[in-house]
């Protein structure tokens, strides 16, 4: 898989570098060579992530992006998980970004 780091802007940069981590990650909960994975790719249709596989993948992301908690049954393509773990690194200045409002998405879980 070969993603430029580089972007239009830093935003752009950090999530370029960010895709190659989660991509790693999506290829060992689900099975799937990395190269096969494309932001379009819906994670139950395309990726057949199953429920064992789901809570596998919740799992690791929360462990290598900072305890990061998603419901992954409410995020139905690997584009969308990009953008939802990309902007979660960014949500202290959340409202300065395009599209500022994500942290609402149905995805984010409760802090208990």
């Amino acid at each position: 898989m070969c993603i430029k780091a580089g972007g239009e802007n830093e935003l752009e940069s950090v999530k370029n570098l960010m895709s190659m981590s989660l991509m790693a990650i999506i290829s060992d909960s689900l099975d799937v060579e990395i190269d096969e994975i494309q932001p379009s790719d819906h994670l139950k249709t395309n990726l057949q992530m199953d429920e064992h596989s789901r809570q596998l993948l919740e799992a690791q992301i929360a462990d290598i992006f900072d305890g990061l908690q998603l419901d992954l049954t409410q995020i139905d393509t690997v584009g969308s998980l990009l953008e939802l773990v990309v902007y979660n690194e960014f949500k202290d200045v959340a409202e300065h970004l395009p599209g500022g409002d994500f942290l609402q998405h149905p995805a984010f879980k409760q802090a208990a």
